[in-house]
């Protein structure tokens, strides 16, 4: 009996710790399973390399993880590492699920002796750190052990300048590795100005059967004072782009190359030199006259090309060409034209002169002075000026003229040097009364003659004056009538002529600079397009301003007097 009263409560105690085993059994299972997924390991394709040679780390773990989990930074100090290959997948195997994450990494030894690839954290799980032996290189033909191969060469004028002066300064790269992120640094030095001159040059020779790239930079170096000045070399920075050979991975190796560093003597500017201080080893000065005949006539454009080269200057530097003219010309100057040839800096300048009166005229030479570096000399380069005649022009051109200088009378004195250097005044007239009294005998009869063809000869005068030039017109029509001919000379004479009458008008500095614009557009060194639309417009509206002034004072004429009333 006390047997069948317990019977019942033994069973469901043994079914209680079945159950207990049970859950036990799977939590044990479970507790497997998460501890298989969260190994990870860590393995390298070579333990003993040479520098710069490429192998692989090899990173897995047993689980799907972000790929970005991986955090490959503690390798930087003494590796190179490329982007890594990253794959990731899931497998079921009868009935059992796996998974898995694989990080494939190409790498390189930066310098020789033992280095540790560290431990990597991914979640709750660490990979065991890795011993590196990196060894000298010994197979320079092994494109994967070997130096890139990469040089960097400088050439310079000379190590010896005065303060002022340029030296040109010129590096070449040859790559004959793939490159990425590949940047120059300039030369550098205290006291000395360093600026890029033109744009790279590139070229791909041949050597020995193998393609480079050759990139050619110049650089020009002016020294600001004097003194024993460190040239710091220019250096070249980038990243070798170097294949894992079936890693799955790509390296970028950092490559630094500089080229050797240079010391430079500066000498000051010598006590005794005069004027402008140019210093350079050569200065070349020239000129052209277009014509080049020695007669024009009053009006008509004479152009005068100055040409200026100074080897390895700045343009900065270059002096500003500044001519006295006469006041018997109108000069027009362009702009400066600079560029580099051949190592020399050109400035061109181009000038338009317009004789104003007729007779001798002596335009202004040009001198220059500068230091010879070469053979430490002040020198004068000097181009020479134009003695012309001037000749009388047409009617048009004649309106250029200024007030024409009067002549010596005849019958003034005439003043001689004796041989002592004193002035002796002479009073014997000479052969001057005679031919003063032809001139009146022949001046009489001359006028009769032309009293008595006066009345036939109306028509002849008409038909003459119909071909006059046509100065007679106005001045703003002919300048009207000019701009549409395309006739800038005669817009100049027109414009001359009207400025004189008109020295008060209001829109007398705007007219100044419409004919100045159009002259420098046709006489400029490439003459440019002039649109003549707003000449003819202000020339209009000065028209019109007239005829209103005009109008006016006729209404205030025909007024009478305004008498105050009494």
């Amino acid at each position: 009996m006390m047997k069948n009263k317990y019977t019942p409560r033994s069973g469901y105690n043994k079914h209680i710790l079945q159950f207990i085993w049970r859950l036990l059994a799977i939590a044990a299972l479970m507790q497997a399973s998460f501890v298989s997924a969260a190994q990870a390991v860590a393995t390298v394709s070579k333990n003993i390399v040479a520098v710069n040679e490429v192998f692989q780390l090899t990173i897995s773990i047993d689980d799907n993880v972000n790929t970005s989990a991986l955090d490959l930074s503690p390798l930087e100090e003494h590796f190179s590492y490329g982007r890594p290959n990253v794959s990731s997948g899931t497998t079921m195997i009868n009935g059992s699920v796996t998974r898995s994450t694989e990080w494939r990494v190409a790498l390189a030894t930066k310098d020789t002796g033992e280095f540790t690839i560290p431990s990597f954290r991914l979640g709750a799980t660490t990979t065991e750190p890795i011993t590196i032996t990196s060894l000298k290189s010994s197979n320079t033909n092994n494109q994967s052990t070997a130096q890139p191969d990469i040089t960097v060469d400088q050439d310079i004028d000379k190590n010896q300048l005065y303060v002022g002066e340029s030296i040109r300064y010129t590096v070449r790269i040859r790559i004959g590795e793939q490159m990425s992120k590949a940047t120059l640094i300039a030369p550098s030095g205290d006291g000395l100005d360093v600026k890029q001159i033109g744009d790279d040059r590139q070229a791909e020779p041949v050597l020995n059967g193998r393609r480079y790239l050759v990139i050619t930079r110049d650089y020009q170096i002016t020294a600001t004072k004097p003194g024993t000045i460190l040239l710091r070399g220019a250096e070249f920075r980038g990243n070798v782009v170097k294949s894992g050979r079936g890693f799955g991975s790509t390296l970028r190796i950092p490559v630094e190359k500089q080229t050797d560093d240079l010391e430079l003597t500066i000498k000051d500017k010598p006590a005794s030199y005069q004027g402008l201080w140019l210093p350079t080893q050569d200065l070349q000065l020239e000129q052209q006259w277009q014509p080049d005949n020695q007669e024009v006539r009053v009006g008509d454009p004479l152009t005068r090309t100055i040409t200026l080269r100074i080897k390895n200057a700045e343009q900065s530097s270059m002096p500003n060409l500044a001519l006295q003219y006469p006041d018997k010309v109108k000069v027009y100057n362009e702009k400066p034209v600079y560029s580099t040839v051949n190592g020399y800096t050109v400035m061109t300048l181009k000038q338009v002169i317009l004789p104003r009166e007729r007779g001798e005229l002596e335009l202004p030479p040009l001198s220059i002075n500068w230091w010879n570096t070469e053979t430490s000399q002040q020198e004068t380069s000097q181009v020479d000026g134009l003695a012309i005649t001037v000749l009388p022009g047409d009617n048009i051109n004649n309106s250029l003229n200024l007030p024409l200088r009067s002549e010596p009378s005849s019958a003034a004195p005439i003043a001689k040097e004796t041989g002592a250097g004193n002035i002796q005044v002479v009073n014997d007239s000479g052969y001057w009364p005679w031919l003063t009294a032809l001139f009146a005998a022949l001046w009489l009869i001359t006028t009769a003659l032309w009293l008595k063809a006066r009345a036939a000869s109306r028509q002849i005068v008409a038909a003459v004056a119909m071909k006059q030039p046509v100065m007679n017109v106005a001045p703003l029509a002919g300048m009207r009538q000019a701009v549409k001919d395309n006739s800038p000379i005669k817009v100049q004479a027109y414009y001359q002529q009207w400025s004189q009458s008109n020295p008060d008008n209001p829109q007398q500095e705007q007219l100044r600079q419409a004919v100045h614009a159009m002259m420098t557009a046709h006489f400029s060194k490439q003459p440019e397009k002039w649109d003549s639309t707003k000449l003819l417009q202000l020339i209009q509206s000065i028209g019109h301003s007239n005829a209103t002034v005009a109008k006016n004072n006729t209404r205030t004429s025909v007024l009478a007097p305004l008498v105050p009333e009494k």
